[in-house]
């Protein structure tokens, strides 16, 4: 054998095991474990806790909606989305949505409802970092929303899970899901979000402190198995 066919065949060699890594590297790093939960959240969330109840007729909000055939997209990601409208007994009113996705990956996560309000027509008085309090005595990583269309105000408290996790941008989610990759898991999400319609600016900070008891006692009121959903269990 020739010198040229030695190095030929070296370099044949070297491209198989180059190859070969490359595949195996691939498969360790493909996520295979989903997280997905099969709960349906409509039936299992509580349409009366505390003081308060689920408006027959709701209110309408921005709009989440999922694809009729099921299959997901950058433009609908979810697999089961809930919209409801709940009261007490001073009248006042917080508007529910609830955005399920059973599987998280870089071309298909859940949009944060900052960019689709501003998507539709509204513009931000406000974006705060806020640590959403629980009836536990922990607290959930979240942001409060001052928006405003022109002819509609609206305050609004929500968070993001993630897998266990709760990121609170765009960045921050990306790398989640690249994190949860590389361990080999596919992580599910949820997007839940309490709004309130204000008549004035100088409402927002009492209704933000509405949401967030709101929010606390829903998921203390709701069923174990649809309460896995929208909080993260560790």
């Amino acid at each position: 054998m020739n010198i040229w066919a030695m190095k030929g065949m070296r370099v044949s060699l070297l491209v198989g095991a180059l190859m070969a890594a490359s595949s195996v590297a691939a498969w360790v790093v493909q996520p295979r474990q989903l997280m997905a939960q099969t709960a349906s959240i409509d039936h299992n969330v509580p349409a009366q806790f505390g003081d308060w109840k689920q408006l027959k007729d709701g209110m309408p909000q921005m709009a989440l909606s999922v694809t009729p055939d099921g299959q997901r997209s950058e433009e609908q990601p979810y697999d089961e989305v809930v919209m409801r409208t709940y009261v007490n007994s001073k009248g006042e009113r917080v508007m529910l949505a609830l955005a399920y996705a059973r599987e998280q990956r870089q071309e298909v996560k859940i949009h944060r409802p900052e960019v689709c309000y501003r998507a539709q027509g509204y513009r931000p008085l406000e974006e705060v970092r806020s640590a959403l309090p629980q009836a536990s005595g922990s607290a959930i990583p979240g942001l409060r929303l001052l928006m405003d269309s022109g002819n509609r105000l609206e305050a609004v408290s929500y968070w993001i899970r993630v897998g266990h996790a709760y990121p609170r941008g765009g960045l921050d989610t990306r790398m989640t899901i690249l994190k949860d990759g590389l361990s080999g898991v596919v992580p599910d999400a949820i997007l839940v979000r309490a709004s309130s319609i204000l008549s004035k600016q100088d409402d927002a900070a009492g209704a933000y402190e509405r949401q967030e008891r709101f929010l606390a006692e829903l998921v203390q009121a709701t069923r174990p198995e649809a309460k896995r959903m929208l909080v993260a269990q560790n």
